[in-house]
């Protein structure tokens, strides 16, 4: 490379570095420099137009009175120069956030301000609303249907049982043998008691028959009264 290719590179890494000392000496990262809009200050009947911009905007001064003005910062940090009527000033660039003030070198009473905010970022975009889950309807619950109504039912008293009246039977027994042997004997002195008067024509009229008669009803009367006590056992 000639000596003339290295002083062109010096020259362009000193101009770089100037640079960036002049950035680092106003207080601004190289990151927060950006580009921005271009504003005008109007210079009119000896009074600057008020402005507010954000920061990376610059500033231009237009004289539009009939004498020549100036705007030059209070701190020092920039001067239009005389500005002619009619002229406008190069652009400004600020890219701090803060205040401003500067006035007219050629008329002190001349005063201005620049207000310079901080850069927003871009709002982003809000999604549309989601639309809320669609709840489905409650199935309307069918009302309690209620158990029919069974009448009463008269419950059938049973009948009394009338116990019959109809006496037990009796087995038989072979006990009434006797009875009839009672029977035959008791049967015997009757006929006896009745055959002996008349058959026997010989007795008479004495005693002997009517004794016959009376032993013939006592032997009858106990025959009965054997009867009746043998059916009460």
């Amino acid at each position: 490379m000639s000596d003339r290719g290295h002083a062109g590179y010096r020259m362009a890494l000193l101009t770089a570095a100037s640079l960036l000392g002049l950035v680092l000496a106003l207080g601004v990262t190289p990151a927060v420099i950006v580009a921005g809009a271009s504003r005008t200050v109007t210079i009119q009947s000896f009074a600057f137009s008020p402005l507010t911009i954000t920061v990376g905007d610059t500033v231009t001064w237009q004289n539009r009175d009939d004498t020549t003005h100036t705007a030059t910062s209070d701190a020092s940090a920039f001067d239009t120069g005389q500005l002619a009527p009619g002229a406008s000033s190069r652009a400004i660039p600020f890219s701090i956030a803060g205040t401003f003030a500067y006035h007219c070198s050629i008329h002190p009473t001349m005063h201005g301000s620049i207000i310079v905010q901080a850069a927003t970022a871009a709002p982003t975009p809000t999604p549309p609303p989601t639309a809320p889950p669609s709840t489905p309807r409650p199935t309307p619950t069918p009302p309690p249907t209620e158990p029919p109504t069974v009448p009463p039912t008269a419950s059938r008293t049973p009948s009394p049982v009338v116990a019959s009246a109809s006496p037990p039977s009796q087995t038989p027994s072979a006990s009434p043998a006797p009875l009839a042997t009672t029977a035959a004997i008791s049967a015997a002195p009757t006929s006896l008691a009745v055959a002996s008067p008349i058959g026997d024509a010989t007795l008479g009229s004495g005693p002997g028959p009517l004794v016959a008669a009376v032993g013939a009803v006592i032997a009858l009367s106990l025959a009965g009264l054997a009867v009746a006590l043998y059916r009460r056992r």
